[in-house]
């Protein structure tokens, strides 16, 4: 009977992009969990007005985000046409969310193209098009944040499988203002713009961003090794990065 009334539940809040899950844990997430690592950014008391999800999906990390800054506006950012549904059905249920069917890029009205997975999830924008890419036009950050009025400080988040550069190019006068950047990162090359971890992190320090945390590692299926993480920077100038040691 509780499998069925979980089953039922489930296709009630599956347009909302929701369903409830056993958790294979009580009380605290794991440590690496994306979910602790938005709440140790809210615990830090940081400062943040806007969030702003690139590479949104169907945008439920926005809802995730939302348990730990409800006040936040959020402005979820994803080209994919598939989403606009459960994008959409969000945007109706949250007053405080809103969304942007467009590539997030360097530019606006450039067209790119869109390699299309037949997920979705792994689609991304490339030089190289494939069978199944599209054309999509990009828009910058700064310009979707400026026509809709939304303010920092910010928090960006990063899904965009290897288009990050551009975008952050795209992102000058945000990025000003901005508090904080949860970053998707790669050990490989898995797209002709991506910068493997390393190179990322040299990159967001010349922006005047440091690593202060991380979640979700992961390893590659076939041989086990670190594939990707979320990487969260902070502005160098924070606290944190003023104690040089482990014990404080």
């Amino acid at each position: 009977m509780r499998k069925n009334l979980i089953k039922t539940i489930n296709a009630l809040m599956s347009p909302l992009g929701a369903k409830i899950v056993r958790r294979n844990y009580c009380g605290e997430p794991p440590l690496f969990a994306m979910d602790a690592m938005l709440q140790r950014l809210a615990r830090r008391g940081c400062p943040i007005k806007t969030v702003v999800d690139i590479g949104a999906s169907d945008g439920k990390w926005s809802l995730m985000c939302m348990q730990h800054f409800p006040e936040a506006s959020y402005l979820a950012v994803e080209p994919l046409v598939e989403r606009q549904p459960s994008l959409q059905c969000k945007k109706l249920s949250f007053p405080n969310f809103d969304y942007a069917l467009c590539v997030a890029g360097a530019v606006d009205g450039q067209d790119v193209n869109l390699n299309v997975t037949p997920d979705f999830d792994g689609s991304t924008v490339d030089a190289a098009s494939s069978a199944s890419a599209r054309t999509c036009v990009t828009r910058t950050i700064d310009s979707l944040l400026k026509e809709r009025g939304l303010a920092g400080p910010y928090l960006l988040k990063f899904d965009t499988h290897g288009y990050e550069i551009p975008i952050l190019s795209g992102a000058s006068r945000t990025l000003a203002e901005t508090t904080g950047i949860i970053l998707e990162t790669y050990n490989f090359q898995i797209a002709s713009t991506a910068v493997r971890f390393p190179g990322m992190c040299s990159h967001m320090e010349t922006l005047g961003f440091r690593v202060a945390d991380i979640a979700d590692p992961m390893l590659r299926t076939r041989d086990e090794i670190f594939w990707q993480m979320d990487v969260l920077f902070l502005k160098a100038e924070e606290d944190v990065f003023q104690h040089q040691r482990y014990d404080y």
